[in-house]
């Protein structure tokens, strides 16, 4: 009796892994191109995933990222809620870059739900690509390049 009880334990408990890992799994994966390097990304479209973003995690690969969908140009704002790592944010029209913000600073620890710095654009964008801080230097991201949805 004492097996059977510890197997479904088990298997409860593998199936609850399981939803969970699947549940913060994005909803699509691809792959960009920019300044001649490859970065595989999460995309966010629905307002939730762009609302969560890249909130909880603890770090993101070396070229990985997230990229942000909007369906009309506009001057969206980001904050750092409950991140735990610097990241480059990329301003995009297009297929252009039209803006970076470099080294974003996670929040400190007395705004960590609720920080005050907002993060936008200098003209009105559709998409934004968030990699790690140091990613655009490193590879000599600049406004007006072109970045390639695969």
């Amino acid at each position: 009796m004492r097996k059977w009880f510890l197997v479904a334990v088990l298997l409860w408990l593998f199936l609850m892994a399981g939803w969970a890992v699947k549940s913060r799994q994005p909803s699509v994966l691809t792959s960009v191109t920019l300044a001649g390097k490859k970065l595989q990304i999460e995309i966010a479209k629905t307002a939730a995933e762009r609302e969560k973003g890249l909130s909880d995690r603890r770090f993101l690969c070396p070229d990985c990222g997230m990229l942000f969908l909007f369906e009309t140009p506009g001057y969206y704002g980001f904050w750092m809620k409950r991140m735990y790592f610097d990241i480059d944010i990329i301003w995009i029209r297009g297929d252009k870059v039209v803006d970076i913000t470099r080294q974003a600073r996670k929040p400190e620890a007395t705004e960590f739900e609720a920080p005050k710095t907002i993060y936008s654009p200098r003209e009105a964008v559709d998409k934004v690509l968030e990699v790690n801080a140091g990613w655009c230097e490193k590879n000599s991201v600049k406004i007006g390049d072109k970045i390639i949805i695969n």
